[in-house]
């Protein structure tokens, strides 16, 4: 009679060397770009962020006005454009910033009020992306994700949405200046 029961699986170790190589990954893939600097003494122009998502009406065209007030506020770059202001500038001497609202929760007042713990809240995640105007070359590419403070549990779900943008703005300037060559 054959025995075909087995004290350990036939599988023991490739769970958890999946679950490894999946971290490993995703750390490799999903955060920045490996070992590129970006070059702050060139002039950042900020292009329009992009979204597909329904009901953010305002909310990318907000981040991207508090992104290129606290980028210009910080002194991250010599100076911070939009497309229409760098239409004349040599693309040697520029850096583009793009970003993609990926995911958007509006907030829910009645289950911060109800469940509490901080649950719905208003969140959004954004990609951004940094490219070399004259080569197209990604320099750097993270994606930030930021809630509304649980402090703001009793405000309306408007007024969390309206914290957002600065909070993701600040974030973004934080990566930055870590990143600098």
């Amino acid at each position: 009679m054959i025995n075909l029961r087995f004290t350990k699986s036939p599988m023991g170790c490739l769970p958890r060397f999946c679950i490894l190589l999946s971290l490993f990954l995703g750390s490799v893939c999903f955060g920045q770009v490996a070992n590129n600097k970006i070059d702050t003494s060139k002039i950042a122009v900020v292009l329009p962020f992009e979204t597909a998502l329904e009901k953010t009406r305002g909310f990318p065209d907000a981040t991207r006005a508090a992104v290129i007030v606290v980028l210009k506020d910080e002194n991250v770059f010599p100076g911070v454009l939009t497309p229409e202001e760098a239409k004349d500038k040599d693309k040697a001497t520029l850096v583009e910033i793009s970003a993609k609202l990926t995911q958007f929760a509006a907030g829910n007042m009645a289950t911060r009020v109800l469940v509490g713990m901080g649950s719905g809240r208003s969140s959004a995640t954004i990609e951004f992306t940094i490219k070399d105007s004259a080569t197209g070359k990604v320099l750097w590419k993270n994606s930030i994700k930021e809630k509304a403070s649980v402090w703001s549990n009793n405000a309306s779900s408007a007024s969390q949405r309206g914290e957002l943008p600065e909070k993701i703005a600040a974030t973004l300037v934080k990566l930055l200046q870590g990143k600098k060559k």
